[in-house]
C-alpha cells in the first residue's frame, strides 16, 4: 500500500519532531530536589539534606554519614577504640594523635580561656559525678564536688603540634561533648562541599549547619525553640540563612529533678554546679564547631557576662532566653524571616 506524498511528508516531520524531542529532553539537567536521611548515633538523632539530582544527593548524603559517623566514634570517650579514650587512659604519657585532633584541642583550649573557664574540655570528671550519660544522676555532697573541681584544668592538657602528642595528667579526663557535635557537622560539610554540593543542611540534635538556598531565592528557615514549651518555637524570631550554623544549649533537654529543683547537664567547670541563670543559649556563627563551644560557654556564662562574650566576637551573634525574658544581638535580626 502505497501513501500519499503529502503524509510521508507528515510522517516524516512527526518522527524529526520526535528524535528532537526526545534529544532535548535527555540534555536537560536533571530536576533538583531535597533528599534527606536520619540516622541515629552520638546519642541523639542527625539529619542530613542534600538538594539535587537523586543519584547525586543519596551518594553524597551517605558519604557525609559516613565521615560523621566515624570521626563521632574516635571522639567517644566511652569508646575503648577511640583517641580519646586513649588519651584519658594513658596514665599521663604522651598520646600521638592525627593534626585535626590537636587543632580541635587547641580550639577546646583557646575557648576556655576565653571564656574564663566557663567552657573546659577538661570537664569529665564532673559529669560523672553528677551521672551525666549514665542509667542514674544525683546531687553530689559538696566535698566530692570540691576534690573533683581539683581534676579539672584546661591549662594542664598539653597538646605538642611538632611530635603529634597530648598529654593529660592520670587523674584528669577530657570530655568533648560540648564541641564534638559542632566538629562533626563541620566535617560532614566539608565531605559535602567535596562533592560538589552547593545546598544541604544538616541537624545533629539542634546544632545546625547550613549550605545555600534550598531553592533558588529561598533560604532555609530555622526556629528558636520555646525551653518551657516542648514543640513550640518563638514565631517571631524565625531565621532564614543560606550560610552559617545554629547550636542551643538549654536545661530542658538533658536534666535530673530532686527535690523540687531541676539539674540541668550544663555544668560550670568552676564550681561544679548546674548553671541555672538561663534557659537557653542559641548562638549564630560561620562554622558549627564555634557555634557548639559557644553555646555552652554563653550558657554556663550567664545572662551578662553570656551577653557581653557575644558582643565581642565578631561574626558571632546570639539569642538568650531566661524567665519571661529574651535577648537577641542587634546582628541576628538580619537573619530574621
Amino acid at each position: 500500500m502505497e501513501f500519499p506524498g503529502n503524509f510521508r511528508k507528515y510522517i516524516f516531520l512527526l518522527v524529526i519532531v520526535i528524535i528532537f524531542g526526545l534529544f532535548i529532553f535527555y540534555r536537560l539537567p536533571a530536576r533538583k530536589e531535597i533528599y534527606a536521611e536520619t540516622r541515629f548515633f552520638m546519642d541523639t538523632t542527625v539529619t542530613v539534606k542534600v538538594v539535587g539530582e537523586q543519584k547525586m544527593a543519596e551518594r553524597a548524603i551517605e558519604q557525609a554519614f559516613k565521615t560523621m559517623q566515624e570521626w563521632a566514634g574516635r571522639l567517644d570517650r566511652f569508646n575503648s577504640g577511640s583517641t580519646v579514650w586513649r588519651i584519658n587512659h594513658s596514665g599521663g604519657e604522651g598520646t600521638r594523635v592525627d593534626q585535626e585532633l590537636l587543632i580541635l584541642l587547641k580550639k577546646g583550649k583557646d575557648y576556655a580561656a576565653l571564656s574564663k573557664g566557663a567552657f573546659d574540655p577538661t570537664v569529665a570528671p564532673l559529669v560523672d559525678l553528677w551521672g551525666f550519660g549514665q542509667d542514674e544522676q544525683r546531687v553530689p555532697r559538696v566535698g566530692e564536688i570540691e576534690r573533683v573541681l581539683s581534676r579539672i584544668d584546661y591549662e594542664k592538657l598539653s597538646l605538642d603540634f611538632v611530635n603529634h602528642q597530648v598529654f593529660l595528667p592520670a587523674f584528669m579526663e577530657i570530655d568533648l561533648g560540648g564541641m564534638a557535635k559542632g566538629f562533626i557537622i563541620d566535617k560532614g560539610i566539608e565531605t559535602l562541599l567535596a562533592l560538589g554540593v552547593e545546598s544541604a543542611y544538616i541537624n545533629a540534635g539542634g546544632n545546625i549547619r547550613v549550605l545555600g538556598n534550598k531553592a533558588p531565592g529561598h533560604p532555609w528557615r530555622i526556629g528558636i525553640r520555646k525551653p518551657r514549651e516542648p514543640g513550640k518555637i518563638f514565631q517571631r524570631y524565625i531565621l532564614a540563612l543560606n550560610r552559617g550554623s545554629l547550636a542551643t544549649s538549654g536545661d530542658y533537654e538533658r536534666y535530673f529533678t530532686f527535690n523540687g529543683v531541676r539539674y540541668s547537664h550544663l555544668l560550670d567547670p568552676r564550681t561544679g554546679y548546674p548553671a541555672r541563670e538561663m534557659q537557653s543559649a542559641t548562638i549564630y556563627a560561620e562554622n558549627a564547631l564555634e557555634a557548639d563551644i559557644l553555646s555552652t560557654a554563653v550558657f554556663v556564662s550567664g545572662w551578662d557576662e553570656g551577653k557581653r562574650l557575644i558582643e565581642s566576637l565578631e561574626g558571632v551573634e546570639g539569642f538568650l532566653v531566661r524567665e519571661n525574658e529574651v535577648w537577641m544581638s542587634k546582628g541576628l535580626e538580619k537573619y530574621l524571616y
